[in-house]
C-alpha cells in the first residue's frame, strides 16, 4: 500500500456522508457510499456529477432502492476483501471497514495526489479513482442512467456529447426532481428539510403534482391558480419523470399522465395554447385547491367530470 495522505476538509466531509448514505444497513462501506458522499460537498467533483444528472437526491433514491436487496447489485464491490478504514486513512479513519474496491480507490486518489503533487487528496481526487474500476459507484451511476465517461469529460472541462432531449420548458420541473432547486412558495424551513432529506418527488406523484401546479401559475404568471396549471403539473411531472425512471420506479402508475398521452395531448401543446394562441376559458366551478385535496380517484377524471378550465382546454386541443 502506498504511503497514507490525508483527506483535505472537505473530503473527510465526505468520508462522514458516505458513512451516512449506508444507512441502518450492515456491512463494510463500499465505493456506492463514497460516490454519494462526493454529492454532498461543494467544488468541481460534485458539479460534475450533478451537471450529468448523479446528483445527492438521485443518489440517494436509488441507494434506497438497494438496500435489504440480495439482487441489487451485480458486482459485490470486493467486500470479502474488506479493511479496516483506518488501516487505509491512518488518523482520518475509524473502526468500520471499507469493501476491498473502496479501499483500492482510496488508495488510488492517494497515489494520484501524490503525483500531482498535492498536499493531500481531494474529491476529484476520490472521484476519478472511482470512476476507473468496475466497481459499485459505477454500477450506481449506470443506474441513473450517466456514463463515467460524460463525467470525466465535465471533470476535464470537454463536451460530454450527450444532448438534452428534454424540452427547456420541463427544466424547471426536471431541476427540482433532481433536488437543483426547490419550490420557492413553501416555507424556507419546510424547503430546508426537504433538501437535506433528499426528497424525491416522484415517489409521490400526487403531491408531487399538488406542488408543481402552483410552480406553474407563478412560471406563467398570469392570475390566480386555476384547473389549467393543474393540467400542466400533471403533464410536466409525468414527461418529466419518464426521463428518469429511476426514480419514479417505485411510485404509482401514472393513470392520468398516460390518459392525457393518449388523448395526443403534451406539456407542451398545453403550454402553446396558454401563452402563444390563449384561448378563452370560463372559471372553475370550484377552487383549485378542492380537486387537488379532496379528490380521491385519478385526479383527471375529476377534471373531466366539471366544466372546469382544464376540460375546456382538453376539449379545444382535441377537437
Amino acid at each position: 500500500m502506498e504511503a497514507i495522505k490525508e483527506p483535505d476538509w472537505n473530503t473527510i466531509g465526505i468520508l462522514g456522508a458516505a458513512r451516512g448514505a449506508r444507512g441502518s444497513t450492515e456491512g463494510p462501506m463500499g465505493t456506492e457510499h463514497l460516490l454519494a458522499g462526493i454529492t454532498t460537498a461543494r467544488g468541481p467533483a460534485r458539479t460534475a456529477l450533478d451537471a450529468e444528472g448523479a446528483t445527492r437526491t438521485a443518489l440517494l433514491a436509488v441507494l434506497r432502492d438497494t438496500m435489504d436487496r440480495d439482487d441489487a447489485w451485480t458486482g459485490t464491490d470486493d467486500a470479502e476483501a474488506s479493511v479496516a478504514a483506518q488501516d487505509v486513512l491512518g488518523e482520518d479513519g475509524d473502526r468500520n471497514r471499507l469493501t476491498g474496491a473502496a479501499a483500492k480507490s482510496l488508495t488510488a486518489a492517494m497515489g494520484q495526489a501524490q503525483r500531482d503533487g498535492a498536499a493531500k487528496f481531494t474529491a476529484v481526487h476520490l472521484l476519478r479513482a472511482l470512476l476507473e474500476e468496475d466497481n459499485r459507484a459505477v454500477e450506481l451511476l449506470a443506474a441513473c442512467r450517466v456514463s463515467p465517461q460524460a463525467v470525466r469529460a465535465r471533470l476535464d472541462g470537454e463536451p460530454t456529447g450527450v444532448q438534452d432531449d428534454l424540452s427547456p420548458l420541463l427544466h424547471p420541473t426536471r431541476d427540482i426532481l433532481l433536488g437543483r432547486s426547490h419550490y420557492r412558495h413553501l416555507p424556507l424551513w419546510q424547503r430546508w428539510i426537504l433538501k437535506f432529506a433528499g426528497m424525491n418527488w416522484a415517489s409521490n406523484p400526487a403531491w408531487w403534482v399538488s406542488m408543481e401546479t402552483h410552480a406553474q401559475a407563478h412560471r406563467l404568471d398570469n392570475g390566480p391558480v386555476g384547473t389549467e396549471h393543474v393540467l400542466l403539473a400533471i403533464l410536466a411531472t409525468h414527461e418529466v419523470a419518464l426521463h428518469y425512471p429511476h426514480l419514479s420506479k417505485n411510485s404509482t402508475p401514472d393513470a392520468d399522465g398516460d390518459h392525457l398521452t393518449r388523448l395526443g395531448i403534451n406539456y407542451t401543446s398545453v403550454h402553446t395554447a396558454l401563452t402563444k394562441s390563449p384561448i378563452h376559458l370560463t372559471p372553475d366551478p370550484h377552487p383549485t385547491r378542492k380537486y387537488l385535496e379532496e379528490t380521491t380517484g385519478p385526479l383527471i377524471e375529476t377534471l373531466l367530470r366539471e366544466d372546469t378550465r382544464a376540460r375546456q382546454l382538453i376539449e379545444a386541443l382535441t377537437s
